[in-house]
């Protein structure tokens, strides 16, 4: 990838098929390694009657510094109306290596958007997909669903200030 670069040449077509090899084994080698589970309590706003609760919902809805402070209840429903008991979060410890995380070799990692890829090089276009792919891959091993059910999406956020007028998307 770094020779192509520097010689602004494409890359072999082979590549895609390699991806694919490399994404299977991530996944192969990901399953062998580290799992921390933590069972949780299902949460769900919380939906008590009062002027006071009300408020507290309602600020949640229109400061967005208090999202962290929305009041939450237990008893969010499951798929087919009945809590379960087999919510939980799974960590991986080593999900990415530190080779994989290095800002040193893949310094464009630290602030990646898409809409800016004519600046980054493909060294690092490519870690990125290889770790999205991953996490897509753990979501649909994880949760039993099918991996093209899966699909990527690169978000973002941004303040809105009311009585401004916003640009760009």
């Amino acid at each position: 990838v770094d020779r192509c670069e520097e010689d602004d040449l494409p890359l072999p077509g082979d590549v895609p098929v390699v991806l694919h090899h490399i994404f299977d084994a991530d996944l192969r080698h990901l399953l062998t390694r580290e799992k921390q589970t933590t069972n949780v309590t299902c949460m769900q706003p919380d939906e008590a009657v009062g002027i006071e609760s009300k408020a507290k919902r309602l600020n949640y809805i229109m400061d967005d510094g208090c999202h962290k402070d929305l009041p939450l209840a237990e008893g969010r429903r499951c798929e087919g109306g009945e809590c379960c008991d087999k919510c939980s979060r799974n960590i991986f410890p080593t999900f990415a290596t530190d080779v994989e995380c290095n800002l040193e070799k893949f310094p464009e990692l630290s602030s990646l958007t898409f809409n800016n890829l004519g600046k980054v090089r493909t060294s690092t276009i490519l870690m990125f997909v290889r770790l999205i792919e991953r996490v897509r891959r753990t979501i649909a091993q994880e949760y039993g669903l099918p991996l093209s059910l899966v699909l990527p999406l690169q978000a973002y956020s941004r303040k809105y200030v009311a009585g401004t007028t916003q640009q760009g998307g």
